[in-house]
């Protein structure tokens, strides 16, 4: 399988797993409580109250309304990249038995410039930030409540900046210090979209994180979770989606 070089754009789609040096954790938080607060969702209060317990907040009537379009959402019939999104979604269907979803919906046609999806990954500067369009983050919920696998379905203006989202993602991952992650082989990307990478790296507490990117038109879905299993395993159940997307709605 073809390898991606680290610290190098990529000339043409890549399929890879990919190992570079180390990676700030700055790629979309992986709790619920972070992207409650980054997205608007839920009171002061719940936020502070889900930081104590360890727990997800209680989902307010938007983010069980998005959660719930997300989970009926046709990806045949999607219309244009902002349907695109929501129908690619993280959704529980995605995760094994028992686990759950919560969605963070970001409103439509909101300003997506104070509100980073790649932004900030070992300080490189990612030009397609300011490509995007729309975004929809769900975090992964387990059977006991604990945040364990956080998402971004997001839709660019065009399908270059969406290419160029997944090329950045790689240079920024091989431009990171070294001694302060460690990266290992990740799971296949088998099954993925073809424009995909799969990044697995350990941190220095011992956690170990897969970070999932794949993207088809203007559409790119980030995965990042703490179970190398349950993590390819719901971006292989995305990837079903993306290539069921009409080519006139993502433009290509």
């Amino acid at each position: 399988m073809e390898q991606a070089r680290p610290g190098a754009a990529a000339s043409r789609p890549l399929r890879c797993g990919v190992t570079v040096a180390a990676v700030t954790h700055r790629l979309l938080a992986l709790t619920a409580v972070t992207l409650l607060a980054l997205t608007g969702c839920g009171s002061t209060d719940e936020v502070a109250e889900g930081a104590a317990t360890g727990s997800p907040t209680s989902e307010p009537a938007p983010a069980d309304a998005a959660a719930a379009a997300a989970a009926t959402a046709d990806p045949a019939a999607a219309q244009d990249p902002t349907e695109a999104v929501v129908a690619t979604a993280l959704r529980a269907a995605d995760l094994p038995e028992g686990w759950s979803v919560q969605a963070n919906p970001v409103p439509s046609g909101a300003d997506l410039a104070d509100n980073p999806s790649l932004a900030g990954i070992c300080g490189h500067t990612f030009t397609s930030e300011a490509q995007r369009t729309a975004k929809q983050p769900v975090v992964g919920v387990d059977p006991a409540g604990t945040a364990q696998l956080s998402s971004e379905a997001i839709a660019y203006a065009t399908p270059a900046a969406a290419t160029t989202a997944v090329q950045e993602l790689v240079q920024a991952f091989g431009s990171c210090p070294a001694e302060e992650y460690t990266f290992e082989p990740g799971p296949s990307a088998e099954g993925l979209a073809a424009n995909s990478v799969v990044f697995q790296y350990r941190l220095a507490d011992g956690t170990t994180q897969v970070a999932l990117a794949q993207a088809r038109g203007q559409v790119l879905s980030v995965l990042v979770g703490e179970d190398p299993e349950v993590t390819a395993a719901a971006g292989r159940s995305i990837a079903t989606r993306i290539a069921a997307l009409p080519a006139g709605a993502i433009g290509g």
